[in-house]
């Protein structure tokens, strides 16, 4: 072995070498970079024969040796000297020396080839002003392959190079566990795991992105700081993305995880789910004694006239978790009202006008009531209006049809009360209290189901999209405690 040490203090220009690579030409170490592709431009081109693939794969079980002591000298403000040990493995000698550089500024950072030297050639003269922030690095490279990079070296502001690691060769563990969650309708969280036994402060995360896997891949414009361990993902234009993540740590990037595709299936975390609300029942009934139901009137009868079926959720109460998220917008309760069970999801129309009677067999809507207040009730009342003007109620129009007046009640308690008339005033009055609870039994044919609704902020108020939990099963407000009395008379 030969141990080759060449130190040049003059300018020396590094010279271009081209050559056949051979297959196969990217080494696994090839991984620590930003893209898929290696640096190196000595790939391997397609043509190369049956023999010289046989060489390659014997040559490939020895290893390449990897420079050491990677030092840059400032010069001049443009000039550097870029200097590096180099022991070569007479069974697998070098042809020459590739100079690489990371800028982290770049859109998609990515290590680039500087130049190149001849083998044997171990320094390099770097030119240019604007060098100041990258990071350097030396590879040796025969035909079949790369060696291992040397050790990192940064240039600073002030143009002199810094040490980027206390090791020749930087290996940085990748992270693992990478997962997502749906934290709002359109927003979710990417996470991972990492951990290293030395704090390295100039450490970070690089996120990329490629709607197609092993594709196109591209970093995120964001630097993710080395002590965070997620990034949120917001709008579903995301859908369908691909993700994968690395370590930079001083410079030295590590493999890139597997990657985890965004698609609509992704879970809510446990806590924010939005769970179907269960509701307690409740039917409240009013009413009056002062028509009576028939003609005795030793009875003290009674007649509806006001009906209120009241909903109020009692579990699965939406998460504060989502009320006090960053990223909601509104979250509240809705209601669906309808009339016919088998019919309603297949009505298209309009239910305007529709919704104070118990005429519309195919239709339903929606209304909305707050989480702080989770209750909501349906009301019939005789003092509802009759018609769409708002002219007439249905006490009046009942009244009117069947010639009710309240002041001649007290005829009925008259013995001087002609009989024929006694006849006719207790025959209205039968028929007015018929024609009140028949329509407050309307209010027995609807039925109701429960949904909580949540609205997210993501990429600004008011922009966001909204989702749904399921929708209770169907209650049919005669089946409530308390209807009884009201809808399963006789």
């Amino acid at each position: 072995m030969r141990k080759f040490t060449i130190w040049k203090l003059a300018t020396t220009l590094a010279f271009l070498v081209s050559m056949n690579a051979c297959s196969n030409s990217s080494s696994p170490d090839d991984s620590d970079d930003y893209t898929d592709s290696t640096s190196s431009k000595n790939s391997d081109d397609g043509k190369n024969s049956n023999s010289s693939s046989n060489t390659c794969d014997v040559l490939k079980k020895l290893e390449l040796g990897a420079p050491t002591n990677f030092t840059v000298t400032k010069e001049s403000d443009s000039l550097w000297l870029l200097s590096w040990d180099y022991t070569r493995n007479e069974s697998r000698a070098e042809t020459n020396f590739e100079i690489e550089s990371l800028n982290m500024d770049d859109k998609s950072p990515k290590w680039e080839s500087e130049g190149t030297t001849n083998a044997d050639v171990t320094i390099y003269m770097l030119k240019g002003a604007k060098k100041a922030g990258k990071y350097y690095r030396v590879v040796a490279i025969d035909k079949c392959g790369r060696s291992k990079e040397s050790n990192r070296q940064q240039i600073k502001a002030d143009g002199n190079a810094t040490e980027d690691s206390t090791t020749t060769t930087v290996t940085s563990d990748m992270p693992t566990d990478l997962a997502l969650t749906r934290i709002a309708p359109s927003i979710w969280e990417l996470s991972w795991k990492y951990s290293n036994l030395s704090d390295d402060p100039n450490r970070s995360f690089v996120i990329q992105t490629s709607k197609l896997k092993d594709f196109k891949w591209k970093s995120i414009k964001s630097k993710i700081e080395g002590n965070v361990r997620n990034y949120y993902i917001q709008g579903r234009d995301q859908i369908e993305t691909y993700y994968r993540i690395a370590v930079v740590n001083s410079g030295d990037t590590s493999a890139f995880t597997e990657a985890v595709q965004l698609t609509p299936d992704v879970a809510y975390r446990d806590y924010m789910a939005l769970n179907t609300p269960t509701p307690s029942t409740k039917f409240t009934l009013a009413y009056i004694t002062g028509i009576e139901a028939d003609k005795d009137t030793s009875s003290e009868d009674k007649v509806y006239t006001e009906a209120v079926a009241t909903y109020t959720i009692t579990d699965n109460f939406i998460s504060k978790y989502i009320v006090e998220s960053e990223y909601t917008d509104t979250v509240y309760y809705e209601a669906r009202w309808f009339t016919s069970l088998e019919n309603f999801n297949y009505y298209k129309g309009n239910c305007e006008g529709k919704k104070k009677t118990d005429k519309c067999d195919s239709c339903y809507w929606t209304e909305t009531f707050p989480y702080q207040e989770p209750s909501i009730s349906k009301r019939f009342s005789v003092d509802d209006y009759a018609d769409a003007d708002r002219k007439t109620t249905i006490y009046k129009s009942c009244a009117a049809t069947y010639k009710y007046t309240a002041e001649n009640h007290a005829k009925l308690y008259d013995p001087d009360t002609d009989p024929a008339e006694w006849k006719a005033i207790a025959a209205n009055e039968a028929n007015m209290a018929l024609c009140l609870e028949h329509y407050l039994r309307g209010i027995c044919g609807y039925y109701v189901q429960i949904r909580a609704v949540w609205k997210d902020n993501a990429n600004g108020k008011g922009k966001g999209e909204t989702d749904w939990s399921e929708w209770t099963q169907p209650f049919n407000l005669s089946e409530m405690s308390g209807a009884d009395d009201l809808c399963n008379t006789k």
